[in-house]
């Protein structure tokens, strides 16, 4: 299977759990309703791009809605549990990030800046 249908499989994964994130919303605890917002409009920001990429055969626009989708599922991550820690019952971890090393090559080619893996915040430029 090619990288392309491996990505396009995951991404397609991730926009399945999303759904299922959604369903299971029956009652929003009154401490958990920042949060909750905070992470459905993240999901709305990650995802944005992807049905399209799923259709399309352009390998670019692929590469780019999953390295986009990668980053920010990692920032969304990160700024739960930074600004939200007390709230428990939003699980972020079914979302898939398995291919994050082939994206960040990717992004790491295409444009000649570093990704800092662990903030995904800082990138600096490749000294070649």
């Amino acid at each position: 299977m090619t990288h392309e249908k491996i990505i396009k499989k995951e991404l397609a994964e991730a926009l399945h759990v999303h759904i299922l994130l959604l369903k299971r919303i029956e009652t929003v605890e009154s401490d958990s309703s920042d949060a909750l917002r905070f992470v459905i409009r993240s999901l709305g920001f990650m995802l944005e791009r992807i049905p399209e990429a799923l259709v399309s055969d352009d390998e670019e626009d692929l590469y780019f809605a999953a390295f986009q989708y990668y980053n920010l599922l990692a920032e969304l991550k990160n700024n739960m549990a930074i600004s939200f820690p007390h709230v428990t019952s939003i699980d972020l971890s079914a979302f898939p990030d398995s291919h994050v090393d082939l994206l960040n090559e990717w992004w790491e080619e295409k444009t000649g800046l570093k990704v800092d893996t662990p903030t995904k915040q800082t990138m600096t430029v490749h000294k070649e």
